[in-house]
């Protein structure tokens, strides 16, 4: 099977005129933020199905409301535009994960709070759990030091209204976009390393009985002649 095509900025500012047009919903995504959400998807514990995350595309509040497609042709296109974006994450992490480059390193147009923002909604939406335990592991591997940095640090210090109103008062904002793809790269790592280590599920094998079943009332297979109950199958007696 033939490699998609490679997706452009170009093919990107198309998309993301359809996702300020009038029909999706005012709650849809821009680019930007899909790709945030995408890339937590590409790069977290496990794969998480279509039908499950696309309604966030159009609806990023509620994943309730539906898109209107004009006919076939734009809905064939516009979903060869988003799993073509989301084919273009996964291929980056496969290659160099250190290398990525996310959409707001390209064009101030595309914001890198709206893009984690974006990752940080993929993270409370599916498999919150996992992404808990890995921040609250991340955070005791760095208790007591000064200098490293929570994973989770970056997004929050861009993405959240709390952390991006700090992010202001400290005006430190370009510090926590470089280090975005830093802990791109290592959350990347860990649930790699996670899922290669977690063992394979063995087969279950239905326990099966080798020989037929002997009746009470059957001739005894030792050959006695008596009957099973009341030979071999007779329950011992308690002295």
């Amino acid at each position: 099977m033939n490699a998609p095509p490679a997706i452009t900025d170009a093919d990107l500012e198309r998309l993301d005129d359809f996702l300020n047009s009038d029909a999706v919903p005012e709650s849809a995504m821009d680019v930007s933020t899909l790709e945030g959400f995408l890339t937590a998807l590409v790069i977290g514990p496990r794969m998480v199905m279509p039908s499950a995350w696309l309604p966030w595309v159009w609806d990023f509040e509620n994943g309730r409301e539906d898109v209107a497609f004009s006919g076939m042709a734009q809905a064939q296109e516009v979903m060869g535009l988003v799993m073509g974006l989301m084919n273009r994450i996964a291929d980056a992490f496969a290659r160099d994960p250190a290398s990525f480059e996310p959409v707001f390193y390209r064009q101030a147009v595309w914001g890198a709070a709206e893009w984690c923002e974006g990752f940080l909604a993929a993270t409370q939406r599916f498999d919150a759990k996992d992404w808990s335990a890995l921040w609250a592991l991340d955070a005791l591997k760095g208790a007591g030091t000064t200098e490293r940095i929570s994973l989770v640090t970056p997004f929050v210090r861009l993405g959240d209204d709390t952390g991006l109103e700090i992010t202001k008062q400290e005006g430190n904002a370009e510090y926590w976009v470089d280090a975005v793809v830093p802990s791109l790269a290592a959350i990347h790592a860990h649930w790699v390393e996670r899922r290669s280590a977690e063992p394979a599920v063995a087969a279950r094998v239905p326990l099966r009985r080798e020989a037929s079943k002997v009746g009470r009332n059957d001739p005894c297979p030792c050959g006695s002649g008596k009957k099973h109950k009341k030979c071999c199958g007779q329950s011992p007696t308690l002295h």
